[in-house]
């Protein structure tokens, strides 16, 4: 099975307007005017019979390969909403925590987006783990709209913007409170293969900053960080960190539609039916059975989805009904 880079990441908003500016100006997206969502999305997503209306709208990085790695932001009109991580702390686990873009020059990026609003969990800082060493910050924009935006000293990420704009997304993390499971979940359900699976411990970073952890405990709280990949061309797809020192609020129930935040990502597969039998195959449950839905721009797909054990919902699909 061969599954391709995240193709979108899906965020439902109070108000698309409010986050189309910043993610035009700063990140440099192109904005994609879509119809609304068909009656079947309704299904799919599980949304109460009262929601009149799915507006929705597509940011799309520049320099990207069929449209991938973009940002589909979705308005649920009629419903009662609540954030997902509402008032969320780093240590809180549940659903979807961020999504992830390169950028040249992390900090003119985090200084646009502060002019419209947006705050962070901590300053720009760089930092090394694994093979890696960077400069990151992970923005903090309205309804649980979390940017991690990453500056890579080595290796270094090639045909990058020297302006700064953002890289199509390539890569997304969720806290989890479980982290044997959910690594059970992308390996023995999904078929997905570890790339990175390494303990961060006995130093302030990557944390204190990034991810606003109190000093001095984040000296020594103990974190995993384990990175996936789906089978296939894709070099990122999820990240999990297990905070085993701080204990948060679980938001596993308030991940899905219609409230605000992450709700999905979608990647495409060759064949999504077949994929879907797979995943049954190797014992997993299905939170969105295969069926022809119409998802502009793409027309016509077949489309499935699986939720995690700790309520982050993943979205497959291939062309043709």
């Amino acid at each position: 099975m061969i599954i391709q880079p995240i193709q979108e990441a899906v965020v439902s908003t109070f108000d698309i307007e409010r986050l189309a500016a910043p993610l035009m100006q700063v990140c440099g997206y192109d904005r994609v005017d879509l119809p609304d969502a068909p009656p079947s999305q309704f299904a799919a997503w599980h949304v109460p019979q009262q929601c009149t209306r799915i507006e929705q709208a597509l940011f799309v990085p520049q320099n990207t390969v069929s449209g991938r790695g973009a940002l589909r932001l979705v308005r649920f009109h009629g419903v009662e909403q609540k954030v997902m991580r509402s008032s969320q702390r780093t240590w809180d686990t549940g659903g979807i925590f961020d999504v992830d873009m390169f950028s040249a020059d992390v900090d003119k990026v985090y200084r646009g987006l502060q002019r419209h609003g947006w705050t962070a969990f901590g300053e720009p800082v760089d930092y090394s783990e694994a093979h890696f060493s960077v400069r990151q910050v992970v923005a903090i924009g309205p309804d649980g709209l979390n940017l991690a935006v990453i500056q890579r000293y080595s290796p270094e990420v090639p045909g990058l913007d020297p302006s700064g704009r953002l890289s199509p997304v390539f890569n997304s993390t969720q806290m989890v409170a479980d982290i044997e499971g959910a690594i059970a979940f992308y390996v023995d359900v999904l078929g997905w293969h570890k790339d990175l699976d390494f303990m961060v411990e006995g130093v302030a970073e990557p944390g204190a900053d990034v991810l606003g952890l109190p000093l001095p405990a984040a000296i020594g709280a103990q974190r995993r960080v384990v990175i996936f990949n789906p089978p296939g061309p894709s070099v990122g797809g999820v990240e999990l960190i297990h905070n085993a020192a701080m204990y948060g609020r679980r938001c596993d129930a308030d991940c899905a539609a219609p409230n605000v935040g992450i709700l999905c990502l979608r990647f495409e597969v060759d064949d999504a039916h077949a994929y879907a039998a797979a995943i049954a195959g190797r014992g997993g449950s299905l939170h969105i059975e295969p069926a022809a839905f119409v998802i502009a721009p793409y027309g016509t797909v077949t489309l499935f989805a699986v939720r995690s054990p700790e309520g982050a919902i993943v979205e497959f699909f291939s062309h043709g009904g």
